[in-house]
Order: structure tokens, then sequence, then C-alpha cells
């Protein structure tokens, strides 16, 4: 076995610092708290939880009733401290105290989120990094409210989520999953009949409505106008499909079908994740042609290579090479180069592309970033294709002043050009 070198012994990992030894350790640990307030109160923590829960739930109460308390504004210098002071906290009242005293773990874990209002208001810039501390607090409060009766612990997170329905909507997802479906049924029977017009409230409900599985109260959180908009017909037909409630699902969807329009009555177009979703509803109900209907339909007006590949996927032998071939040769006349081109490379279909490039690709206007990007995926076995996409993306890189960019795929274009007179 080869000896670890000098240069990976100085790395600074839980393996090599054992190393020095508990003592040696300790020492530091010591020296260093003394200028990190954050460490030393962790490391005052971490020794009360070895001699006991009291001890640790002590120290605990004392830092929730500072955060409870404490209106002093935490600028961008102290922020890092301050969140990591958080997570600490978090993490010995979730961890520690929970192995030790669960019932004491579940108090203060419903006070530190408590504390979330307080807390926000002090810091200058929130930020994800602050929330995802709250996030995980309110997924160790579910999997603590799991362990008790279950009607105790619906009207525990109604009754908090009544007090700060916004912060709620935002935690409920991570609460929520460790509950009991009986938990989650009570709750939203609570929550239900608890007329609340408070922002958060409705998507609270929302939250709970999923938790129960229960598709037809979380319809009933949206007006019947709202239910006419493919954004929301589609979430609820998802989960009538999700639940193998396919009439309900078609019944949705159908609410929010594509309208006639103008003096003619045309169709308008349909929303592309209404018809994702009535292609499922089709295939569900088992009518399956028309299911492959609306794909390629829906491919020949949007150019959507997905649609394209779930429609030959579905092909028997041999109509999948013939449609494949209808495929690439409409994309290949588009009148839009940059869109039929990238059916051809989604595909992918290199060598179809890479003739569609040298046929139409002299004047052809398109984005530089995806000409680079294409031309990559090209220039191994199609040089010449990735040397002409590379120079009309330079093209347009210097339209519209991208001066370094038009410059580096111009370099890049000479260089598949020297290759091949090398070639040559």
């Amino acid at each position: 076995m080869a000896k670890p070198s000098l240069a990976s012994q100085k790395k600074v990992t839980p393996e090599n610092l054992a190393g020095l030894g508990a003592e040696r350790l300790a020492q530091i640990l010591f020296e260093v708290a003394q200028s990190r307030t954050d460490l030393k109160r962790r490391l005052r923590m971490e020794l009360a939880a070895d001699l006991g829960p009291g001890h640790l739930v002590a120290e605990i109460d004392k830092r929730l009733s500072a955060l409870e308390t404490s209106r002093g504004q935490v600028g961008w210098r102290q922020k890092p401290a301050f969140l990591r002071d958080l997570e600490a906290l978090r993490s010995l009242i979730a961890e520690r105290l929970g192995a030790a005293d669960s019932d004491a773990a579940l108090e203060r874990l419903w006070r530190f989120l408590g504390a979330h209002g307080q807390t926000a208001r002090r810091l200058k810039d929130r930020d994800e990094a602050f929330e995802a501390v709250y996030q995980a607090a309110a997924r160790d409060l579910g999997a603590l409210l799991a362990q008790h009766d279950p009607h105790l612990a619906a009207n525990a997170l109604v009754e908090a989520a009544a007090g700060a329905p916004q912060a709620w909507a935002a935690w409920a997802p991570a609460a929520l999953p460790p509950l009991t479906a009986a938990a989650s049924r009570v709750a939203l029977a609570l929550a239900q009949a608890r007329p609340r017009a408070a922002p958060g409230w409705t998507i609270f409900i929302r939250h709970l409505a999923d938790a129960a599985a229960d598709t037809s109260a979380y319809a009933q959180t949206f007006s019947d106008s709202a239910l006419a908009t493919p954004p929301v017909a589609v979430e609820v037909a998802r989960r009538w499909l999700a639940t193998g409630r396919t009439d309900e699902a078609g019944a949705a969807l159908r609410l929010a079908a594509p309208k006639p329009k103008g003096l003619l009555g045309r169709l308008a177009a349909p929303d592309f994740d209404w018809e994702s979703a009535w292609i499922d509803y089709l295939d569900a109900a088992g009518e399956r042609d028309a299911a492959q209907a609306v794909r390629w339909a829906s491919f020949q007006r949007t150019l959507e290579a997905s649609r394209a590949k779930a429609y030959v996927a579905r092909l028997g032998d041999f109509d999948d090479v013939e449609a494949e071939g209808r495929i690439f040769a409409m994309a290949a006349a588009q009148d839009d180069f940059q869109k039929g081109l990238s059916v051809l490379m989604a595909w992918p279909a290199l060598p179809e592309a890479s003739a569609m490039i040298l046929a139409r690709g002299q004047d052809a206007r398109l984005d530089p970033e995806l000409a680079e990007t294409w031309a990559g995926k090209l220039r191994r076995r199609f040089p010449a294709a990735a040397e002409r996409l590379l120079r009309r993306g330079a093209a347009a890189a210097f339209r519209r002043g991208a001066l370094r960019l038009a410059d580096r795929l111009t370099q890049e274009a000479e260089a598949l050009a020297d290759a091949a007179r090398v070639a040559g």
C-alpha cells in the first residue's frame, strides 16, 4: 500500500485531526472559541448534552429566549456565524435532545419555528440559506409529530399554521410527509373548518390535501374561473391520474380545453402542459390512437422533439423508421433554421443535422452559444458542419456586440479549418 504523501497528511480531514490527539484538539478548540462566540456557545451546549437532557434543555431554552427577544440587526459580516449558530441549535434540539427526550425536543422545535418572524426581521438580507434552516426544522418537527397521537399532532399543527400561515405554507412540504395519513386527514378537516382569509392559508390547505391524498379538497381551494385555466386544470388532473381516477382527470382537463376564438371560431392553440396532461389522460383511458394523434399534431405545431420521440417510441417496427424519416425531413425544411436544427440535434440525428447545415447554413441566423454547443457535438464526425456553425455563431455574436465570444468562435472555426487542411 502506497504511503500517504506529505501534502495529503496536512489536509484538514477528520482522520488527520484525530491523529493530533484529544488533548491537543481540545486546546485548539478552546483557543479558537475565545474569539468565536457561536463556537463557544456550541461547545457549552455539547458539554451540557453530555451531562444529560435536563442540562441541555436549560442551555437550549436560554438560546431560544434570546432569539425570541433579540432585536439587534445582523449585518452581512455577522450573518455566516449567525446562520451557523441557528443550524447548530436546530441540530442539537432535533438530534441530541430528540434522541434523549422527544417531548422536550418537540416543544423546543415549536419555539424555534415560532421565533422565525422575529429572527427574520433581524436579517437585512434573508436568503435561501436562512430559510433552509427552518425547512430542516419543519422536517424535524414532522418526524417528531408522527410519534404522537394523530389528533393531538394535527391540532397542534393547524394552530401553529393559523398563527403564521405564510411561513407554514412554505414549511408544510417539509413537515407533512413524515405524518401519518390519519393525522393529515384530521389536520385537513380542522383547517377547512377554520375560516381564514390570511395570505398563505389556502396554500397550506392545499399541502394538507396533498398529504391526505384528497384531490377533491385540493380542487376546492380554487375558484371556478381558476379551475378553467390550463395551469390549475393540469395540477388537479395529474392528482386524479395519480390515484387512478381517470374520469375525474378528464373532466378537470375539459374545463380548460382550448376554446374557439375570433369571428371564425377557430380553436386556440392548446397550452403545452395542458396538452401533455391530456395525452396522459388519453393513455390512461385506453385511447392510445387518440393520444398518438395528439402527439403528432403537437409536434407539427411546436416542433418539440420530446413530442416526436414519444410518438415514435409507441410505434411498431418499420413504422418507427418511417416516422423518423418524416420527422427529420420536416425539421430540415423548417423556415426557422434554428428551430428545425434543434430537433435534429436533440434527437440526436447528427448526419441529418450536418446535411441541413451544409445545405442551408451559409446565411442561417442562430444563437451563438447554441452554435458553439452544437458544433462541439458535431466536430469529431462532421467537422465541416461544425466549422460553418461556428462561423455563423461568430457573425451573430459580432452583430450583438459580444466581441470576445465572436473572436472565440472564429478561432475555433479556424482551428477546424486548419485541421481539415492538414488532413487533406
